[in-house]
């Protein structure tokens, strides 16, 4: 039973090198925001920095658990894309068709279980983010669940895709919630907040 909850070394550093590789990404595309309300990011103090960084993280994450790199950092992208469905993106897709591509993408070359494990934990974590950040991200007018589905619809959802997610891959489930908050302690200022793809 141990063996299906506990994960080893190398699916730990997948998943830290992974987190790390998504927060940077995130605060680099947040920098004109960050800016104006005077926040603190790895991502302004290293500026083009941060791009090399990412990319090196990541490929550190896929070389200790490509299956788990791979499948969470792509859920993390959907994810990220769908707070804005009807924006063109740079390959001439609106945000939802690039979300839609790479869903498929993702349910064809990787096993099911897998992805799905990872979809379902990102927007769990995305949910929570969403609720610790209510206050803060109506104050700068940001995205945020809570708005479009109430606090308590929010709360009933998060505990869903967290049972789904347990319930493909509990290892991976429990290893992203327990590093994500190392993660964020590591990257962020004593005044940081969470980010979120605009």
């Amino acid at each position: 039973m141990l063996k299906i909850i506990i994960p080893s070394i190398h699916d730990l550093l997948a998943v830290l090198f992974t987190g790390i590789s998504i927060k940077l990404m995130d605060d680099y595309l947040d920098q004109i925001l960050d800016r104006l309300q005077n926040k603190k990011t790895l991502a302004l103090k290293w500026g083009r920095a941060t791009l090399p960084y990412t990319l090196l993280s990541f490929s550190l994450a896929v070389v200790f658990n490509y299956s788990w790199a791979v499948s969470l950092f792509w859920a993390s992208y959907i994810l990220g894309m769908g707070y804005d469905l009807t924006d063109e993106l740079p390959t001439g897709l609106k945000a939802y068709q690039e979300s839609l591509l790479l869903l498929l993408i993702g349910i064809y070359i990787l096993p099911i279980e897998n992805f799905l494990s990872s979809l379902s934990v990102m927007v769990g974590i995305q949910l929570i983010d969403d609720l610790i950040d209510l206050k803060y991200d109506k104050e700068v007018y940001r995205n945020n669940s809570v708005y479009l589905l109430g606090k308590r619809q929010v709360i009933l959802l998060l505990i869903a895709v967290l049972a789904i997610g347990v319930y493909f891959d509990p290892k991976k489930t429990l290893t992203v919630l327990v590093v994500t908050p190392l993660i964020v302690l590591l990257l962020e200022d004593e005044t940081g907040r969470g980010r979120k793809n605009q």
